[in-house]
């Protein structure tokens, strides 16, 4: 074989090389964002200097990776398939308690692997009495992170449990 086929051979191997270097390259840091699971709770805080036991709505984020994300807001959604279709989807954002010591400060930058708790009051003026259907949190992308229905329906159910003569 030639030298110069070996020469082409070896720069054709060079340029495939770059070339999927700088794929990588662009969906590792454009592409690829972290991932962030969201789960929604009715909770009860059991402490022997708290003798009330005293409940709130907690939101919990798990950074997934691959790298570090900051949690900015808490966001609402009233979304069914009637509203999707007419895109007459109604958002809401939360403003977090900054007075509770027990709950994380927003804006919250978590690494890989570690979690945010975010407390908020239950009582019968919650969001819970208002008609939104979604919770989650908005990220440092922009993206919103939605808990599950499931979880939602489930904190409703005992809400409305709790206080429906109250409302």
């Amino acid at each position: 074989m030639p030298v110069e086929y070996i020469a082409l051979l070896i720069s054709i191997f060079s340029v495939l090389v770059a070339a999927f270097s700088l794929g990588w390259n662009i969906y590792r840091d454009i592409i690829l964002k972290a991932k962030v699971k969201v789960s929604f709770a009715v909770i009860t805080i059991i402490h022997e200097t708290m003798p009330d036991r005293p409940q709130f709505l907690n939101i919990k984020a798990t950074n997934f990776g691959p790298g570090p994300v900051t949690i900015n807001m808490i966001c609402l959604k009233e979304s069914n398939a009637w509203r999707r279709l007419f895109r007459k989807t109604k958002y809401g954002i939360i403003t977090s308690d900054c007075t509770d010591p027990l709950s994380s400060k927003l804006p919250a930058k978590i690494e890989v692997g570690d979690k945010i708790d975010l407390f908020l009051p239950y009582n019968k003026d919650s969001f819970l009495s208002l008609h939104f259907n979604h919770v989650g949190i908005n990220d440092c992308f922009g993206r919103d992170h939605w808990a599950p229905r499931r979880d939602f329906k489930k904190a409703y159910a005992e809400w409305s449990k709790d206080f429906q003569n109250e409302t």
